[in-house]
């Protein structure tokens, strides 16, 4: 079985489309994947590097940009759906699997221009423009959350859950802070801001630590601030003597999560179902520029299931954090309890349902 699996432009399409990868492989070892994604975008640095097959497209989002830029970016689209044709004929793709962004737009495309089965999955509670269109021309859609089955034809939907990284599972607190070199017993917050980090919750955290001094000594923090200010937040945690793992990112996410007492994050998909998939209590920022506001949305979501709390970005400061915080660690009834919703709102086998899907629509085809 031949295989294109398309689209990114974040760390957040590419997660889901390197689990349905591994669902793939490990159910057909002699499947072939090539994976199609926006040449600039982070997919072209990350996959060759995993070393998976990857072929960029010089293709640009649209929505966000200058009229000028949008215009460019339409004018130039019928040469890239042309140049994603080409790529899945000498691949000879016998399906596709576009997994959101506007990568994903050409190559789902090209490929019902020729007739090659499609399958669409929208992480996340409002679908994105381009997945809006393509549902109308996909073989199959699959959606991460109930809200968003209503956007696509009926009789070719089915809610299948956000896949997440095998390695994000729930493990062992105490051992995942001797990794990190943390204290076993301390009451561990975990924040983070998406792959590119979020300076309002970092600024916010900063802002944080000095009204959480009554609770130095009970208190330490797992933080990845993104690459531009990791220096600063390193600092403030030690000038107010908090014991903190402060980096850019977290290489190893599975083990931060389960260090983890309390995560304070964006409300991208794939965090959402990351921390379904653990079980971890969070207060969730929604980034207040994604597109149709489906980080708000996604984080609703979660709330109304009694496995998060919620905070706009707007108010997000200093003083809403230290509150949070003190909330969090005095309430370990309610963590346990939100911890237990959000576990209720994971599908493990979600890659699987949307392997599940691309071999029906190829059989059908």
């Amino acid at each position: 079985m031949r295989v294109v699996i398309t689209g990114g432009g974040t760390g957040g399409h590419l997660f889901p489309a390197l689990a349905v990868h591994g669902a793939l492989i490990r159910r057909r070892p002699e499947a072939e994947v090539l994976f199609v994604g926006a040449s600039e975008g982070v997919e072209a640095t990350i996959l060759p590097r995993l070393g998976h097959a990857f072929r960029g497209l010089p293709v640009h989002q649209v929505k966000g940009r200058r009229w000028r830029g949008q215009m460019a970016a339409l004018l130039a689209l019928p040469a890239v759906v042309r140049q994603a044709s080409g790529l899945l004929r000498e691949f000879g793709a016998q399906a596709v699997l576009g997994v959101g962004g506007y990568a994903s737009f050409p190559t789902v495309l090209a490929a019902r221009l020729r007739r090659i089965p499609t399958v669409i999955h929208e992480q996340n509670a409002y679908p994105g423009l381009a997945n809006r269109w393509l549902g109308r021309i996909a073989s199959a859609v699959a959606v991460s959350f109930e809200a968003a089955a209503g956007f696509f034809p009926a009789g070719r939907v089915s809610v299948a859950g956000n896949p997440v990284r095998p390695e994000i599972r729930p493990g062992d607190a105490g051992e995942a802070r001797r990794r990190l070199a943390l204290s076993p017993g301390s009451f561990t917050v975990l924040i983070f801001g998406g792959s590119q980090g979020a300076h309002r919750v970092n600024a916010a955290a900063i802002d944080a630590l000095s009204r959480l001094a009554a609770s130095r000594g009970r208190i330490q923090f797992l933080h990845a601030t993104g690459e531009r200010e990791v220096s600063e937040v390193r600092q403030a945690y030690e000038q107010h003597g908090f014991p903190a793992r402060v980096e850019p990112f977290f290489q190893d996410m599975a083990t931060a999560y389960a260090a983890a007492d309390f995560v304070i994050a964006r409300a991208g998909a794939s965090t959402i179902f990351e921390l379904a998939a653990v079980g971890k209590p969070a207060l969730l920022v929604p980034y207040p520029y994604a597109a149709n506001d489906h980080q708000r949305l996604n984080a609703e979501a979660m709330v109304k299931a009694g496995a998060a709390w919620t905070v706009p970005d707007q108010y997000c400061d200093g003083q809403r954090i230290a509150a949070t915080v003190e909330a969090a660690l005095e309430k370990p009834d309610v963590l346990r309890r939100m911890g237990e919703q959000a576990r209720g709102l994971a599908r493990p086998d979600a890659a699987d349902r949307i392997v599940d899907l691309l071999e029906r629509v190829a059989k059908e085809s």
